[in-house]
């Protein structure tokens, strides 16, 4: 018989590709992992992974356990939620936030819920988009907010997914710069021979800027790479290049530099709520979705 544990642990280490990913997604050991893995094996009869020079690839028989296994957990915390309701319905609803939202969107998400449902506690939980699936599944958030880019959007399995809004990208320069001074949007090709910040990413979205350039219509200078936008201004702030940002990541803004929109084309990250399919939400849950379509679907915050 399967062991939901181990199958969650060779489920990590299917989607991470390696040991070592798996375990510090789980907050494991390597060798903690590696074991479980052999344990899985000995218990199936059948090789599961195989040993690459770099991380780990599956059999063929592997495949299968870890696109079934998937399907499986999910059902299984679906239904550990469910009866964990019906024992003890829920005084509280976790909310999963990436760092942006935050900073400006959930303030008046967390207004709002408040007023309207004094009798349920909102927790929030931070959480990259690409954690959400499995946080979702352990039943550690309720809802996750995540974002992507309108031009390269992130895959996310079997979750539901309802758009809340548009956050579009933004031209970042330094007030001395020439094109500083006027409000009409510019095109990213007027200022294509100008050195460029970059603000890091994990994958699908490590390429992104280069990608967006590209349909833009040419190659980027990259000159720096930084973790965070404060960082980033500045860096524009000190001359050091020119940088692409999201409105919503400006809301503590340096008086030395200036925003810009982008047009022909235009950007945009698209802002979403993501949820288990529809038998593994709550009523909590659907009430918070609501709220936030209703929050930010109006627009205030623009």
């Amino acid at each position: 018989m399967l062991d939901a544990k181990r199958l969650r642990i060779f489920c990590a280490v299917a989607a991470e590709g390696s040991f070592t990913a798996a375990a510090n997604r789980l907050h494991l050991t390597q060798s903690a992992v590696s074991q479980q893995i052999a344990i899985l094996e000995r218990e199936v009869g059948i090789p599961l992974v195989e040993r690459l020079p770099r991380g780990v690839g599956l059999t063929e028989v592997g495949k299968v356990l870890a696109e079934r296994g998937q399907s499986l957990l999910r059902e299984i915390a679906a239904l550990e939620q469910e009866l964990h309701r019906v024992a003890d319905p829920p005084t509280r609803v976790t909310l999963g936030v990436f760092s942006t939202a935050g900073a400006h969107l959930v303030p008046i998400v967390v207004q709002k819920y408040r007023e309207r449902f004094p009798d349920t506690q909102l927790i929030l939980h931070a959480s990259q988009p690409e954690d959400l699936e499995a946080k979702l599944a352990e039943g550690l958030i309720d809802v996750g907010l995540t974002w992507d880019y309108d031009f390269l959007a992130r895959p996310m399995g079997a979750l539901h997914r309802r758009h809340l809004l548009n956050d579009p990208l933004c031209l970042l320069l330094p007030r001395s710069h020439p094109l500083a001074s006027g409000l009409e949007p510019l095109r990213l090709a007027e200022v294509a021979h100008e050195p460029w910040i970059v603000r890091g990413h994990r994958p699908p979205y490590r390429d992104a800027f280069e990608v967006m350039c590209r349909i833009a219509g040419f190659e980027p200078d990259v000159v720096f790479h930084t973790e965070d936008y404060q960082s980033a201004q500045g860096l524009v702030a000190a001359g050091v290049g020119l940088a692409v940002v999201p409105r919503l990541s400006m809301t503590a803004q340096r008086p030395d530099i200036v925003l810009r929109p982008i047009h022909e084309p235009a950007f945009a990250r698209r802002i979403e709520a993501v949820v288990l399919p529809h038998t593994g939400r709550n009523q909590r849950a659907e009430q918070l979705l609501s709220l936030l379509q209703e929050t930010l679907s109006a627009g205030p915050h623009e």
